[in-house]
This record gives structure tokens, sequence and C-alpha cells, in this order.
């Protein structure tokens, strides 16, 4: 009787133990995802609230770049970054390469590790709003237009970008178009709009 007394308690422990390990395994998993990071970008219906313009700058013709990039080094202010394909009359298949870095800009053409790369989108097609989560410290976001001859060739750099930059109290709106020529003919290949949303 004594020793089944104790064993009964001995399996008691155990269960007690058990449940309580259980109950911690559940609780971490539960709260694991929200410590983590939001997603890098979620499409977004709506465009992104500029408010009025303020001023729009002469177009800036880049014809050796292959990508264009907008940071911040704003650390008080926290700002969000929205973007968009426009569309584009292209000669040759076009991919957007999206990159978000948490340092200052590069040299011009030079992009992050593809460990930053934070969307892809293969056609030149219309998309909605795409935005990334606010983020309050130093930032670059990389837009990188390629484009290729054929379905199975590699894809190869742009050969030049032309930016327009319009000021809005909320923020600032990029149009920036990517040329797919050598020749730059059109600068209308691949066209993308940029938002960084951060009150002045």
């Amino acid at each position: 009787m004594d020793k089944f007394l104790r064993v009964a308690k001995s399996m008691k422990r155990r269960g007690i133990v058990n449940s309580l390990f259980l109950a911690i395994a559940v609780t971490v998993m539960l709260i694991w995802p929200l410590g983590l990071r939001a997603p890098a970008q979620q499409s977004a219906g709506s465009p992104p609230p500029l408010g009025s313009v303020v001023r729009q700058y002469e177009m800036l013709s880049m014809p050796t770049a292959t990508a264009y990039s907008v940071y911040t080094n704003n650390l008080t202010t926290p700002h969000q970054v929205w973007y968009r394909i426009h569309g584009g009359n292209a000669l040759f298949r076009q991919r957007l390469r999206v990159y978000q870095e948490n340092a200052g800009p590069r040299p011009i053409n030079q992009l992050p590790p593809e460990s930053q790369l934070k969307a892809e989108i293969t056609d030149n097609d219309p998309t909605r709003w795409y935005r990334f989560a606010p983020e309050a410290d130093v930032f670059t976001y990389y837009f990188d237009g390629d484009n290729r001859l054929t379905a199975r060739s590699p894809w190869r750099d742009g050969f030049g970008v032309k930016v327009r930059r319009t000021r809005y109290t909320n923020g600032n709106r990029y149009e920036v178009d990517f040329e797919d020529q050598d020749s730059l003919d059109d600068f209308n290949d691949l066209r993308i709009e940029v938002v960084i949303l951060q009150p002045a």
C-alpha cells in the first residue's frame, strides 16, 4: 500500500511537471510571432496620404544609373515608404527588385546583398500600392529596374533612369522611369512611383 502511494505521488508530480512544461511551450509558441517584425510589405488599396503639393522639382536624368534609391537620416520622425508599378511601354521584358537596408545610401548602381531583397515583380503591369512597415532609423530603399530580351535570357541592368520629385506637406513622391535600350530613347519602359511619408 505504501509503495502504491509513493508511485501515485510520483506520477502526480510528473503530471504537474509535464503540464507546466506544456503550458510554457504553448505560451512561447503564441508569444514568439508577436516579437517578430511585421512583413516587409503589404498591399494597400488606397494611395499614400501625401497631403497638398508644396513644390515640384525639375526632371532629373541619370543616363548611367541602373537603379534609384530613396533614404532618410531623420532619427526623430518615423517614416514609411510606399511603391507601385505605374506601367510602361517596354520593348523587352521588365523586372523591378526592391531592397530595404538599415543603413545610409550606397554609391550609385551598388545594391545591397540579396538578403536585403524584399520584393521582385517580373513585368511592368500596373500594381496596387505596397507599403513597408513604419521605421524610425536610417534606412535606404533601392528600386532596381532590369530587363531581358527573351524569357530565357539573363536579366540585365537598365540603361538609364529619369526621376521627377514632388514635395508634399506629408512627404515626397518620386516618379521613376527606367530605360531598357542603350540608345536611351524614351525612358518609359518600366515606370514606378515611390513615396516616402515623413512630415517635415
